[in-house]
């Protein structure tokens, strides 16, 4: 693998657009706060990856830069995915390989690292990294799946939606995810009294809360609701015995969303120029 710094971004400054996923927001999770911050963005184009940090992370409290990417104001590219990002996906050859990408609603037979971390969120046991597909916008039509959150943690966090208080047991999340096929609508509704993230969307399946939609997601989401109707539905539905955050694999669909783009505000902007 060979990796070059690259200290003008200027041919890159252009989001690639024609193919889907090909661009990654990685957050950081502060492992005290738990507060999720976007830092860099990780691209996929022909064969090239490329990493460069965001003006957010400035200012993120305790962030230090990541191993391999010491320079926050440079770009990194390479003609394979770096190592910090291709440790995320599942070796081919591990017994549970199969059973891991079949969850992630991929086909074992051709998953390739880059669809395994965009599926997954590139998540690891005790890792304080998260990986975010940047939303797919093509002729005004919006495009993007997403891996439910906060299935786990929604009985302790007593939701509240159209004002009124909707308390849920671990049980009763359980029995409406086992009735849950491809295709089932879900409801995105918004949790202003939320007290961790005033800006939270609830994903609520017929009239019982579920989970969450990720949290970098929501600004830009409130946003594309002021100005078109959006939808929700699953994707895939797992099982009780998978980890609580594959649960469920959601899709967001609009359209007459021309013009419109994601992550767009300041704290987008690469630091590398």
């Amino acid at each position: 693998m060979s990796v070059n710094v690259v200290s003008d971004m200027h041919r890159g400054d252009v989001r690639d657009t024609s193919t889907p996923h090909r661009e990654l927001v990685v957050a950081w999770q502060h492992p005290v706060d738990r507060g999720i911050h976007p830092i860099a963005l990780l691209r996929h184009r022909g064969d090239e990856y490329s990493f460069r940090y965001v003006r957010a992370v400035l200012e993120v409290p305790d962030f230090r830069p990541l191993l391999g990417f010491g320079d926050l104001r440079e770009v990194y590219t390479s003609d394979r995915l770096f190592p910090l990002f291709a440790q995320r996906a599942l070796d081919p050859r591990r017994p549970d390989y199969q059973r891991y990408v079949s969850d992630l609603g991929l086909d074992p037979s051709d998953a390739t690292p880059w669809e395994q971390i965009t599926r997954s969120s590139g998540r690891r046991n005790g890792d304080t990294l998260q990986l975010f597909p940047v939303p797919h916008v093509v002729a005004g039509q919006v495009s993007c799946s997403f891996l439910v959150h906060g299935i786990r943690h929604l009985p302790e966090n007593r939701p509240v939606f159209d004002g009124v208080p909707h308390p849920v047991t671990a049980g009763q999340i359980g029995d409406v995810l086992d009735g849950l096929v491809p295709g089932a609508p879900l409801a995105l509704v918004p949790e202003p009294t939320n007290a961790n993230n005033p800006e939270a969307i609830l994903v609520v399946a017929g009239e019982v809360p579920v989970g969450y939609v990720p949290d970098l997601l929501v600004r830009d989401l409130h946003r594309l609701r002021e100005v078109t109707q959006v939808h929700a539905s699953v994707i895939r539905v797992n099982g009780p015995d998978a980890p609580s955050h594959l649960r469920v694999l959601a899709e967001l669909a609009a359209e007459r969303a021309h013009g419109f783009e994601f992550f767009q505000d300041p704290r987008w902007a690469p630091l590398a120029h």
